[in-house]
């Protein structure tokens, strides 16, 4: 620092930043509150029913997880043309710091959040559950011990998103208490994070260290992969025994959706009832005779604003001898215009089918239709395509463009792609790179002069607060480390991955598709409390096994 003061201006930075995210519920308090008090001046007639609350918008953007690194990155980019030059900043940001990463993470989330991915996950899982009889027990042990297990062949945040939206659909939408809501997913990004381990090509924590250590398959597997499946086993046993009284109250619920799933695909489906429906619509409109009466109101309500608006132009029409014609023609069209949008808002189905604004159905990407088997099969292999090349972002962003495409053709076997939560956790990523890359100064020398277990529960501690692949990469970096030091700084920066939002790449991704289920959003605290356990568990599990 007192060669390069910059250095401490970086790791200040940086510092504030992970304040930040631990305080981030606390501005979308604000900002909710702020909502509300300007929706009821709105209902007061106080505001335009059509205005914002600035205030209110900007704190949620300040209180958005994936946003924070992104707002602190802006600050480290003055502090670098503050101390250096504009060269200096393009040079660090566009040869410096490795973007493929968040690139990476974008693609492998929006592909494996797909329905054809989500149903091919699902059935093998449903495969497994039903073994142990198919109950909320059943579902919740084996998303929770073979979802993880999946990151070490098809990536780490392809298992967090998949893992992650099963148990939104099978656990989370259920309601349980907020106690057990932060325990599942605590236990979540721990398993996520050590589940990896089972392979050397998958997890970036690995990936970061299995080519400079000659790091291979079995040496992952022997040394870190069963112990790692131990402590997820464990801990998953543990929680599952604290909230036993819980899952027998949330089984009935379960029970309930579960009828109501299979109801609608084997016996009540969508298809059976839309020609039925449509059909009533006709009859309802013809019998009651909607039409008819909603066409004489427009009447009378056009009649009375052509009255009005006659009056209000008559000296206008007599001082620019404007065609009275013309006027009628344009109060013609402009009255459609607005009786169009105000029917396709309230009463579409009063409307001509070629005028009808396009239906959003909100349960769209709940329907229980089938998706065809060549349509998995092509999914799958643009995911193949995208881990096979994950070092070459000119590779698997053609692969998701062409993705795209495909997605268009078949969207009648797709959900909606909604490309906002992939995009934040890569704006989230791409700003914990920036930062990461300037903390070197300090990580490397500290991890080059502990002992093995000492650098464990460090590695462990300071993957709380940076990204663990970060923490390994560093450790190649120093030099003359034995095979006791390696193994010790990766078990450490693997199990302490589940601590914090910002400890393991796929943790952003967990807690954009979880988040709602949480007031106000993931608590940090809680969700260090939550992982704390299986944290001490895995790091048991890699020292005594």
């Amino acid at each position: 620092m007192v060669e390069e003061p910059f250095n401490l201006v970086a790791s200040l930075i940086f510092l504030f930043a992970i304040i930040h995210t631990f305080v981030a519920n606390k501005f979308l308090a604000i900002a909710h509150k702020w909502e509300h008090e300007h929706q009821a001046k709105i209902e007061r007639g106080d505001a335009n029913k059509y205005s914002v609350s600035h205030g209110a918008e900007l704190f949620h953007f300040l209180g958005e997880v994936e946003a924070i690194f992104g707002i602190w990155a802006i600050a480290l980019a003055v502090s670098i043309l503050g101390f250096y030059d504009w060269h200096t900043l393009l040079n660090y940001l566009g040869h410096k710091v490795n973007f493929t990463e968040p690139m990476f993470v974008v693609v492998i989330m929006t592909l494996a959040s797909t329905r054809p991915i989500l149903k091919l996950a699902e059935g093998a899982m449903w495969k497994i559950a039903n073994l142990a009889g198919g109950t909320l027990i059943a579902w919740w042990f084996t998303i929770l011990t073979f979802g993880p297990l999946l990151g070490s062949f098809i990536t780490e945040p392809a298992a967090m998103t998949i893992s992650a939206l099963l148990l939104s659909a099978k656990f989370y939408d259920l309601n349980p208490s907020e106690k057990f809501k932060y325990a599942t997913i605590g236990l979540l990004f721990v398993n996520i994070s050590v589940g990896g381990t089972l392979t050397h090509f998958a997890a970036p924590p690995v990936l970061m260290v299995a080519s400079p250590w000659d790091w291979g398959m079995m040496h992952m597997l022997t040394n870190f992969g069963w112990k790692a499946l131990t402590g997820i086993l464990i801990s998953n046993v543990v929680y599952f025994l604290l909230f036993k009284k819980e899952f027998n109250k949330l089984q009935e619920k379960f029970e309930l959706t579960s009828l109501k799933e299979e109801i609608g695909k084997r016996y009540f489906t969508r298809e059976n009832l839309e020609q039925e429906f449509s059909d009533l619509e006709h009859i309802i409109s013809n019998k009651l005779g909607f039409t008819e009466s909603f066409n004489e109101a427009c009447s009378r309500i056009k009649e009375r604003t052509r009255t009005r608006l006659r009056e209000e132009l008559a000296e206008r029409i007599e001082r620019r001898g404007t065609d009275p014609e013309l006027v009628r023609e344009a109060f013609n069209e402009r009255f459609e215009e607005i009786k169009r949008r105000e029917m396709r808002k309230t009463i579409p189905g009063l409307m001509p089918h070629n005028e009808r604004a396009n239906f959003y159905d909100p349960e769209w990407d709940k329907r229980d239709d089938p998706v065809p088997i060549w349509v998995i099969v092509v999914h799958v292999l643009f995911m193949v395509w995208t881990i096979l090349n994950a070092h070459y972002p000119a590779l698997f962003v053609c692969g998701m463009l062409f993705f795209l495409g495909f997605a268009q053709v078949t969207s009648p076997f797709q959900n909606r792609i909604d490309l906002k939560p992939a995009l934040l956790v890569g704006f989230f990523l791409g700003g914990l790179v920036i930062h990461g890359g300037v903390q070197g100064w300090w990580i490397a020398p500290v991890l080059g002069n502990l002992g093995e277990l000492t650098l464990m529960i460090c590695a462990t501690v300071l993957t709380a607060f940076n990204d663990n692949a970060a923490i390994t990469f560093l450790s190649t970096l120093v030099p003359n480390f034995t095979d006791p030091l390696k193994y010790a700084v990766v078990a450490g920066a693997v199990a302490g991955g589940g601590m914090t939002v910002i400890a393991n790449a796929p943790n952003p991704a967990g807690q954009a598709i979880l988040k709602k289920y949480f007031k106000n959003g993931v608590n940090p605290g809680k969700l260090a409390m939550a992982a704390f356990f299986p944290t001490v568990v895995v790091v048991l599990a890699f020292l005594l096994l």
